[in-house]
């Protein structure tokens, strides 16, 4: 072979070499950032990761979106090479996840996902943090926040207050006499979400109330995740009240639910003669009272996510790739749902947002500033 072809031939094999080099380059410097290789001792051989998930009401579908969250997450770990053990714990009484959470003591998870019963499992999961595990609360929050590393999910006083803003502002526009009557179905005592959008709709309401322009009927406590105790409360209330009711505050989708059928049952049109409010946008039947009218407006949290974030959180802390201000508190997104994005929100209910993003959120946070709410990255706000 003549030197002019050795010389031709050399430089194929060298570019060749740089193309392959600068491809494993891309390829590590990708998975770099999308998605980091196991720590070492975080799913080496002999090291398992262990992760236990405390669903506080596992008949409810909203908990099994946030329930599938968890898993995602814990089978995405899985497929980058960590060791996980995954442990469901499932509990509809009080008693039950105190005992359940007391067990967790001695088994000493990494990462403990508690959406808690109440606020009375407080000091148990506090002890779980204390044993060394790194416990992030879903939907629900403690009022010790020392209780936990991480608070993940809705702001439900804010989100409450600015849906039920909207809505007022939505029957004026419509021109519906005043004074508006109406009826509010909220949680149990010792249920915070419950309690704390029941807060953010009298925010809303009290400034109508104060020009006597809205005036509450009555308020209605109820389980908010047993539909047929919904029902049944519903059912006594509709016919006390007849017509004479201008709209029904829902604090979640089953009470809102519940309503509905009990307005149908009695001969009354939601959505014409009487309005429902409502929170949350899951659950094919519900999403199509919203489509159809009968519903007037709810928001939409996003379960999936505070599933799917808690586990990766947990994971970034026992790893030490995010370390967080102590109260911290991640809000997961929300968006309002009318009748012209109601199918669009049940899209939204399973689209990932990359975990990596929770690194980004972990740097805004400070000790002067432990919280942030996350933007709603896949709305789409049909109306305002």
């Amino acid at each position: 072979m003549s030197a002019p072809a050795r010389m031709k031939q050399l430089m194929i094999i060298l570019v060749v070499i740089i193309i392959i080099l600068a491809g494993l380059t891309g390829y590590f410097a990708i998975r770099s950032v999308t998605a980091p290789a196991p720590v070492a001792g975080v799913g080496a051989p002999g090291r398992k990761l262990t992760v236990f998930f405390f669903d506080p009401a596992p008949a409810n579908p909203w908990w099994d979106i946030l329930a599938q969250g968890v898993e995602d997450a814990v089978n995405d770990l899985r497929m980058l090479g960590v060791d996980v053990d995954y442990r469901r714990f499932d509990a509809t009484t009080l008693d039950v996840q105190i005992s359940q959470l007391q067990q967790a003591i001695a088994l000493k998870p990494d990462i403990a996902v508690v959406g808690p019963v109440s606020d009375a499992v407080q000091d148990v999961t506090k002890q779980i943090r204390e044993a060394g595990a790194k416990v992030i609360l879903v939907d629900r929050d403690f009022p010790d926040q020392t209780a936990r590393d991480l608070y993940l999910g809705t702001d439900n006083k804010w989100a409450a207050r600015i849906e039920a803003e909207a809505f007022l502002k939505w029957l004026e526009g419509k021109g519906v006499p005043k004074p508006w009557s109406i009826i509010i179905f909220r949680g149990l005592p010792g249920i915070p979400t419950s309690y704390l959008r029941y807060e953010g709709f009298m925010e809303a309401l009290r400034p109508y109330i104060d020009r006597g322009d809205a005036k509450v009927l009555e308020e209605v406590q109820v389980d908010p995740d047993l539909l047929p105790e919904c029902y049944a409360k519903a059912s006594a209330i509709v016919p006390k009240y007849g017509k004479t009711v201008t709209a029904y505050f829902a604090t979640n989708l089953l009470q809102a639910m519940a309503i509905v059928r009990a307005l149908q049952d009695n001969k009354i049109i939601p959505g014409v003669d009487i309005y429902v409010l409502g929170f949350d946008a899951q659950v094919p039947e519900w999403v199509d009272m919203i489509a159809k009218g009968q519903v007037a407006l709810s928001i939409q949290q996003h379960p999936y996510t505070m599933g799917y974030w808690a586990v990766w959180a947990g994971y970034y802390m026992v790893t030490g790739i995010v370390k967080l201000p102590e109260k911290a508190v991640i809000n997961t997104p929300t968006y309002k749902v009318f009748t012209c994005n109601a199918t669009h929100s049940l899209a939204v209910d399973y689209f990932k947002i990359p975990p990596t993003e929770l690194v980004a959120i972990a740097k805004r946070l400070t000790p002067d500033n432990p919280q942030f709410h996350a933007p709603g990255y896949y709305g789409y706000a049909c109306l305002s």
